[in-house]
């Protein structure tokens, strides 16, 4: 039976999209169909349906104007084109590899969107047990369909939680001219460089690594003055930030409502560090470069639910539509950009201060210590699951404590291992909490380049992580880390136990990690930057 909140998903998607022909792949009776047939003139447009329970008892239904046998999905090209599809009961039925190519396929029939309805966790199809038993692993999440172009967002309903995706059909999109770069720059030499920072100054990863690499490029001898816009006249550097204002050759703030243009003169290149700065710098007599680190709707993570012509969609397609030089922070964006937008962009990863992060000799720790770090409240960093898995942890007899790290204050109700919480600490503090704990978890529903748990690394403590797309770039499971599936609370507490309870592995993943960390210091990641650079220059 559909829920009402399921219904109304459907009724505001097929308000917005206006389709003229609709497939349905379900497993429910007509009530799909009739929910359907109420929100379009199905006397002038056309409803089909695949029928998932292939009994056929449907086959003299008034409502459809074609039903097909579920082997159609075995040869797509039986299928014909609709505006919308609308697909239940599939996802749940089938392994997430098969439902991802039936679903690419599917793309090529369809005009406006493909609307998947399905549960968080999917059945279990490896169970003798049965039918309908519940996997512990959620197979289908952001960073599973990364590539597409789509919208997700989760709905509570009387049988729980289940989340919504809209696939979008691929645009067709030529590759833009300022995507093709030489094969090997001819320039090099001292740059003149303006970067322009994001219109905030909150603690993020990706401004932290930004800023001390502009640090270092100040040290190697470029000249980088970095511009902030803002009506109060505060310094562009973070009040968090541990730079000082020696540490780039200039800074200049302007008031909110000027343009950059006004302000930028003599330089070489200038850097963007947020898509939204795009439009300002189109067609710009300067080399542009955004620097992609990623954001919430590149992993289709919109807080509503977005149709084919909403604005906020077509805009960021504009955006990164827009004749601007690319740089991703992670293959994971490089993947997204290309997917989606038919951008090519070169891979130029996050740096980390590998001097001011650094393991301790001996940690002294009485208890084991389990750090945290983040907003609790930022739903994308899955707090809630890393706080079951320390209660399941901790049922299991083993005892440690947890220090957390976050932005803002908080409160943990209940809480039966002790806690320590830091709120806003300077990154001094944050670097002897990195190095002073024994274990470090993350557990993201995705990122573009997971920077805490490399800070872990660098401070020589052993790292947990669910598989959040972007700890890929340096993740080496077994070695350097150890990588849980989305949602496997039985795995991520098997793990934390054995990283507790186990001196030696831990301190092997711990080694390891730092190993690792060194790949990505400065004195490496610097020079990968001046190539980026000189090569668009090359242009």
């Amino acid at each position: 039976m559909l829920s009402k909140e399921v219904s109304k998903i459907i009724e505001n998607m097929l308000q917005a999209e206006r389709p003229e022909s609709v497939l349905e792949i379900s497993g429910y009776d007509h009530e799909c169909g009739e929910l359907i047939s109420k929100c379009i003139d199905s006397t002038t447009k056309k409803i089909d349906r695949v029928d998932l329970t292939a009994i056929g008892y449907l086959s003299d239904h008034n409502i459809y104007n074609k039903i097909y046998d579920p082997d159609c999905l075995e040869n797509i090209d039986l299928i014909e084109r609709y505006d919308v599809i609308i697909i239940f009961h599939m996802f749940e039925n089938m392994p997430a590899e098969l439902s991802k190519f039936l679903l690419e396929e599917l793309l090529k029939k369809t005009t406006k969107q493909i609307l998947v309805i399905t549960s968080i966790y999917p059945y279990n199809l490896e169970a003798t047990g049965e039918e309908e038993e519940i996997s512990g692993v959620r197979a289908y999440h952001p960073v599973f369909f990364l590539g597409l172009d789509f919208s997700y967002n989760l709905f509570d309903t009387e049988e729980g939680i289940k989340q919504t995706y809209t696939f979008f059909p691929d645009m067709g999109y030529e590759k833009l001219p300022c995507d093709v770069l030489p094969e090997r720059a001819s320039v090099e030499r001292s740059l003149k460089i303006a970067v322009i920072l994001p219109y905030y100054q909150q603690l993020t990863g990706g401004l932290k690594s930004t800023l001390q690499l502009l640090r270092e490029l100040t040290g190697k001898g470029h000249h980088v003055t970095i511009f902030f816009r803002s009506d109060t006249g505060e310094s562009a550097l973070p009040p968090w930030s541990h730079l000082s204002k020696e540490d780039v050759s200039a800074q200049v703030v302007i008031p909110k409502d000027e343009l950059f243009c006004d302000y930028i003169d003599d330089v070489d290149i200038i850097m963007l560090t947020f898509v939204s700065q795009v439009p300002e710098f189109v067609d710009y007599k300067i080399p542009v470069v955004l620097w992609e680190h990623g954001f919430n709707a590149l992993f289709g993570d919109n807080n509503a639910f977005w149709n084919s012509n909403t604005y906020e969609r077509l805009y960021t397609h504009r955006l990164y539509r827009s004749e601007v030089r690319l740089l991703s922070v992670s293959t994971v964006i490089s993947k997204v950009l290309k997917g989606v937008y038919n951008r090519d962009s070169q891979v130029f990863t996050n740096g980390i201060d590998t001097e001011f992060y650094y393991p301790c000799e001996t940690k002294k720790n009485e208890l084991p210590v389990v750090l945290l770090v983040g907003n609790p409240s930022v739903s994308l960093k899955g707090f809630d699951f890393a706080v079951k898995v320390l209660h399941e942890t901790f049922k299991l007899g083993v005892q440690f404590k947890v220090w957390w790290a976050s932005q803002v204050e908080f409160s943990l109700n209940n809480a039966p291992f002790p806690i320590e919480k830091y709120i806003l600490p300077s990154q001094e503090k944050l670097a002897e909490l990195y190095r002073n704990a024994d274990v470090f978890i993350s557990t993201s529903l995705y990122e573009s380049f997971s920077l805490p748990p490399l800070e872990a690394m660098a401070s020589g403590t052993a790292v947990i992580s669910t598989d959040n797309g972007g700890i890929n770039a340096y993740a080496k499971p077994g070695e350097n880390c150890l990588i849980c599936e989305q949602g496997d609370l039985t795995s991520m507490v098997f793990a934390l136990n054995y990283l507790l309870i186990e001196h030696e592995a831990r301190n092997s993943i711990a080694k390891a990690g730092r190993e690792t960390s060194l790949q990505y210091s400065f004195s490496n990641i610097v020079p990968q930057l001046e190539k980026c650079l000189y090569n668009i220059l090359a242009i």
